[in-house]
């Protein structure tokens, strides 16, 4: 599969009322443009700690921190870096194609949310920074 790489926040629809507030979140949508097959959180992540530290070949994700804070940092094909501070539950971030991820800066009470686009595969992850470069075509 041959995806064009993309980096988005999305600002999730809320449904609220004086009782609270819901986001809804469903497959093959607007904001979830793809079928959901795998679905994880992280939690309890230490201080100075720092996850993710690769890229995936076709994995689709939306990222959403539902607790807490932490930085996604993501660099795209062509050397672009982007900060993305995930701090409030309303807020995702859409993650296609070879896109370079290091997540940082975990709050104590950080939870991030994956909606992934299929099931875990090794084989799809890329974990060297510099055979992500050589397979986009900046090697060092």
């Amino acid at each position: 599969m041959d995806i064009t790489p993309v980096v988005r926040e999305i600002v999730l629809p809320e449904h609220g009322d004086d009782r609270g507030t819901l986001i809804a979140l469903e497959s093959l949508s607007e904001i979830v443009p793809f079928e959901v097959r795998r679905v994880y959180y992280s939690f309890d992540t230490q201080p100075g700690c720092v996850r993710g530290n690769h890229a995936h070949r076709d994995l689709r994700q939306l990222v959403i921190c539902v607790s807490g804070a932490f930085t996604f940092v993501c660099e795209m094909p062509d050397g672009t870096r982007t900060e993305h501070r995930m701090d409030w539950p309303n807020k995702a971030l859409l993650i296609e194609g070879m896109v370079w991820r290091e997540i940082r800066d975990f709050s104590k009470d950080s939870v991030m949310l994956v909606l992934a686009s299929d099931h875990y595969n090794e084989a799809d992850y890329i974990r060297d920074h510099d055979e992500f470069l050589r397979q986009v075509g900046r090697a060092p």
